[in-house]
């Protein structure tokens, strides 16, 4: 999970790096930058799509149809503007998809109703907070917006269909709009995932598209038939591989007779 603060034009220039100069991108399909949702009380509901300009409109807590500030704005670079989850799934899904286009749309369409999932549950489960600062009580978010975008390929062009999904730090509650509070959102994080992948992996039309190509899925939701060639299109993963073992040469020259264990390893 990130939670995002800084400028809203660094905020686009974010998501236009993370895919591969190949990647086909809203922008260039016409349909625009982000797909934006609004819901309530687990409902819900699309509205028009954003442009560049205008999703930096609405990353910096504004209405992006009108510019009216949402509330009390912070200005600062440490202001939160949106908390953001990827939807994805394991790399041999992607795989799949740059095969067949029939999988490419049902994975599609399985990423989209699975971020339209976890909105509506967030909406019904996201607070914020009301009251005097020393004295504030935490309240349930009445609406709150979010927008998705889609990539297809990893940042070093690899293969690898995600969605970002931005919910905006702008909330509205108990008469007014608020900021979220992120810190419960990110409490929320494992059952996020857990909808997340559970929606794409129990979707009907993207597991009738996987069998009529012949493709299962393993234990691990690998299908079996393409995951010998997982690590040849995982460059980003080899990537970090290696800087890990020369992290971990180097720890280990500066510590003799020391073993790094686990937390060390993944930081």
């Amino acid at each position: 999970m990130k939670v995002y603060a800084g400028p809203p034009a660094a905020a686009r220039q974010y998501l236009e790096a993370d895919r591969g100069r190949a990647d086909d991108y809203y922008l260039t399909e016409g349909t625009g930058l982000a797909r934006r949702f609004t819901a309530r009380d687990g409902r819900v509901e699309e509205l028009a799509a954003l442009t560049g300009e205008t999703y930096e409109t609405w990353v910096a807590g504004r209405d992006p149809d009108t510019g009216t500030a949402r509330g009390r704005l912070r200005t600062d670079e440490r202001a939160v503007r949106f908390v953001e989850v990827v939807v994805n799934g394991p790399k041999s899904w992607s795989l799949a998809a740059a095969v067949h286009p029939d999988i490419a749309d049902a994975y599609d369409a399985a990423q989209d109703r699975a971020a339209t999932e976890i909105i509506g549950w967030l909406s019904g489960h996201a607070t914020t907070r009301v009251g005097p600062r020393g004295g504030q009580v935490q309240v349930p978010v009445e609406r709150l917006e979010a927008v998705t975008v889609r990539h297809h390929t990893s940042r070093a062009g690899d293969p690898h269909r995600h969605l970002h999904l931005q919910v905006n730090a702008r909330v509205f509650a108990a008469g007014q709009w608020r900021g979220l509070h992120t810190v419960g959102v990110r409490d929320l994080l494992a059952a996020i995932n857990g909808i997340g992948h559970a929606a794409v992996a129990c979707d009907p039309g993207f597991r009738a598209a996987l069998a009529a190509h012949g493709c299962t899925l393993d234990g691990t939701g690998e299908i079996r038939q393409l995951a010998e060639y997982v690590g040849a299109f995982s460059a980003r993963a080899a990537q970090i591989g290696r800087h890990r073992e020369r992290y971990e040469q180097e720890w280990t020259a500066a510590h003799p007779g020391q073993i790094p264990g686990p937390a060390l390893r993944r930081a």
